[in-house]
């Protein structure tokens, strides 16, 4: 509902049971009569009138974003303004409709009227106020998930045309190579490679099973082997109950082509890469684990390169502190294990 429709649902509704209230305590000592109506409408239309052009100040003046003290200054002084205009009003009213009633007036009579306005106004600004923060403190809330919702998005997009343009020249090679040596492994890996591309060009879901992940890890994988050959090696020991279980796209792809870029390829005689998941309690751990090591020498940061840096925000993005993501020197070998927790992974 547009917020200008639910201010003036509140506000009509607001003064039509003040014009019902003041209407049933001036019938315990007054007779029904038209002048009576006519001054309850006319008193309640008033109400409105000045607490609508107040309002319209408040927003032109956008005392929301005024301190507390400032604030309550301008509230409290806007108080005391709408009592005496509405008081003013009121006894404009009552001695052209109740000429009898002058002569009854006393002091006492007015300073009662005028406290039982002044709380009418003090409740109208605690109402308004209150819901005001409400209706400003959700749109801010909704804006800044939206913003962090298009800022991950902006990073899973980023991180699907980062596809290392030397990878995709490095493929491109080795399937010209293979044309003329073995035209059936050369057709595979085209195919594969146009798997990849669409993979990271029209996928639009944050989450896919494992089972959907891994394959594009193959399809990639083959592709590396080509290039590297001996010096790669792999394997998967995937536990058949975690395959349907939902992960971050392309998050087990960026986990192994980090493996490869600053692991197998860093090293002379190449190495393995070992691919690993299982279920621990509530939890579905991923590994990745390749030949190298750490140094020592480097810094948390320093050592994640974009790719890794997006998984961890990620993570912290997607489940909060549910989620895990270590790396760590592990027997001769550098270990990247995702932690999630099972009761967010399911489809």
């Amino acid at each position: 509902m547009p917020q200008w429709s639910k201010y003036w649902i509140f506000q009509v509704v607001g003064w039509l049971l003040f014009f019902l209230f003041s209407t049933y305590i001036a019938l315990l000592v007054d007779e029904f009569s038209l002048r009576l109506v006519l001054m309850n409408v006319s008193i309640s239309a008033f109400g409105l009138y000045i607490t609508h052009v107040y309002r319209s100040i408040i927003l032109r003046k956008n005392w929301q974003q005024l301190p507390l003290e400032k604030l309550l200054n301008r509230v409290v002084l806007s108080i005391f303004t709408l009592t005496a205009l509405f008081a003013i009003w009121y006894y404009l009213l009552l001695f052209v409709l109740y000429d009898e009633l002058r002569q009854q007036l006393n002091l006492n009579k007015v300073l009662s009227s005028c406290v039982s306005i002044f709380i009418l106004f003090v409740l109208w600004n605690t109402f308004y106020f209150m819901w005001s923060y409400v209706e400003y403190s959700r749109k801010n809330l909704i804006a800044k998930l939206k913003m962090e919702s298009d800022l991950k998005d902006m990073e899973i997009r980023t991180l699907r045309a980062n596809l290392q343009p030397h990878f995709i020249f490095n493929a491109l090679n080795s399937i010209r190579a293979l044309i003329d040596e073995d035209p059936k492994l050369a057709r595979e890996a085209v195919t594969r490679m146009s798997n990849i591309l669409r993979n990271s060009i029209s996928k639009q879901q944050t989450t896919d099973s494992l089972q959907n992940e891994l394959q594009l890890v193959d399809d990639y994988l083959l592709l590396e082997k080509i290039r590297f050959e001996e010096r790669l090696q792999y394997a998967l020991h995937i536990a058949h109950e975690t395959l349907e279980i939902r992960i971050p796209t392309m998050m087990l792809q960026t986990l192994v082509e980090n493996a490869i870029k600053h692991g197998i390829s860093k090293l002379k005689g190449g190495g393995f890469i070992e691919i690993s998941s299982e279920l621990k309690g509530q939890q579905l751990h991923l590994k990745v684990k390749n030949s190298g090591q750490l140094h020592t020498g480097d810094s948390h940061a320093d050592s994640l390169g974009f790719g890794l840096k997006a998984t961890e925000s990620r993570l912290l993005y997607m489940y909060g502190s549910e989620a895990q993501f270590i790396l760590e020197n592990h027997q001769n070998a550098v270990c990247a294990t995702i932690i999630l927790p099972l009761n967010l992974s399911k489809s």
